[in-house]
């Protein structure tokens, strides 16, 4: 029912424009995007194999063509192109979004490879002095791939406050306007492991207890959870009583999990989130709480049925160019999907950013971790200290 509910919604969407649109209409086109530079040094316990030093970078570049309608009318699509590949063979682009939309009194919908609702609007834990505000790369630098069920196979419930499950595949997204700050919506995909022109009308494989799943991710090397039939419903709210800002989220996510081989069974997508943040005179608190109970995990022989969760607290004070903040997260998954045993990590974080001009800022950032494992062998800890610079256009 909600997937028509949605797919209704669109449909109304582009039926209230196409009445009175213009016969040829002119858009126009914005270019934006963003860039960094950053430089890491680790130091950990499970470092066998690894450097203590090394770069990265990434560049996006955003266009969105629009046009407007003479009923009013808003409407037009959006792509996003990365030179992001990873590896000394990574002279590769791709476009990671890429989605039409269409948006007047109704609220706005966006149909193709975008972010789910909830992703797109969950509050969490004030993070200005990361790039750009929505980037936690620390995950990427604690993980060591030599060491098996370690960090280097962190999933997504473990740092990530957002609902990554949804893998940004093809989806149907709805906005509503903004009423006395509430903004109510949802999202709905078919399969989150089917994006842009492919078509995947297969039922989900059943998956056994050799299948090696590690949860969420969908990183290069790292299997994931397919879901089909995902819906996520959410609100979200922004407004300001005498230079006190308040925002807030909230949100549920559920789907169809693959079938379970023999005497195993798979736990079918059932999450949820919330989060608020209040903002006075630069000061800044917040915090967020991500539960993903134990969706996707493998109930068989072995198992232990842990539930994956994850809680941020956070603070962060601006004046002029210069913004300085703390955080502190904590999380548990089940590890290896098709075993028994969880982890839990938290996470101590320190940081500072300094805009040198409009657009370019630099940014100094410090990190403590700790990895209880119940695997043998396979607790962690270490510090990860990071410089970048940013760019946004």
């Amino acid at each position: 029912m909600n997937r028509y509910l949605l797919a209704g919604c669109a449909a109304a969407a582009l039926a209230l424009g196409a009445g009175a649109a213009n016969a040829q209409a002119k858009f126009e086109v914005k270019v934006g995007g963003d860039a960094y530079f950053e430089g890491g040094w680790v130091d950990q316990d499970q470092d066998a194999n690894t450097r203590s030093v090394e770069f990265r970078n990434r560049f996006r570049v955003i266009v969105t063509p629009t046009a407007k309608a003479d009923n009013g009318l808003e409407y037009g699509g959006r792509i996003r192109m990365r030179a992001n590949a990873g590896g000394n063979n990574g002279r590769t682009m791709d476009a990671d979004r890429g989605y039409i939309f269409a948006q007047g009194a109704f609220g706005q919908v966006q149909m193709g490879v975008t972010n789910s609702f909830n992703d797109a609007t969950y509050v969490t834990a004030p993070q200005d002095y990361l790039p750009l505000g929505i980037y936690d790369g620390v995950i990427s630098w604690m993980g060591n791939a030599d060491v098996s069920g370690g960090l280097g196979a962190l999933n997504g419930s473990m740092l990530n406050q957002s609902l990554v499950v949804e893998n940004n595949a093809t989806k149907i997204v709805y906005f509503s306007p903004r009423f006395a700050g509430l903004q109510v919506g949802g999202s709905y995909l078919p399969r989150n492991d089917s994006s842009a022109t492919d078509v995947n009308r297969a039922d989900l494989p059943a998956v056994a207890t050799t299948a090696g799943n590690r949860g969420f991710g969908n990183k290069a090397g790292q299997s994931f959870v397919a879901f089909e039939d995902l819906v996520e419903l959410g609100a979200n709210y922004n407004n300001t009583f005498g230079g006190v800002n308040v925002k807030a989220s909230a949100g549920y996510f559920w789907g169809s999990a693959p079938s379970g081989v023999g005497a195993t069974s798979v736990e079918d997508l059932n999450a949820w989130q919330v989060g608020a943040q209040v903002g006075y005179a630069g000061f800044s608190l917040g915090g967020s709480y991500t539960d993903f109970g134990e969706s996707g995990q493998i109930q068989g022989p072995g198992s232990d049925n842990t539930k994956s969760r994850l809680w941020v607290v956070g603070a962060q004070y601006t004046t002029g160019p210069i913004v300085i903040g703390a955080n502190y997260k904590n999380s548990q998954d089940a590890g290896q999907l098709y075993a028994a045993g969880k982890r839990k990590l938290e996470v101590y974080e320190l940081g500072v950013g300094y805009t040198v001009a409009p657009g370019l800022t630099l940014q100094a950032q410090y990190d403590h971790f700790k990895l209880d494992n119940d695997s043998a062998g396979l607790d962690d800890k270490g510090d990860v200290v990071l410089v970048r610079s940013v760019l946004a256009f």
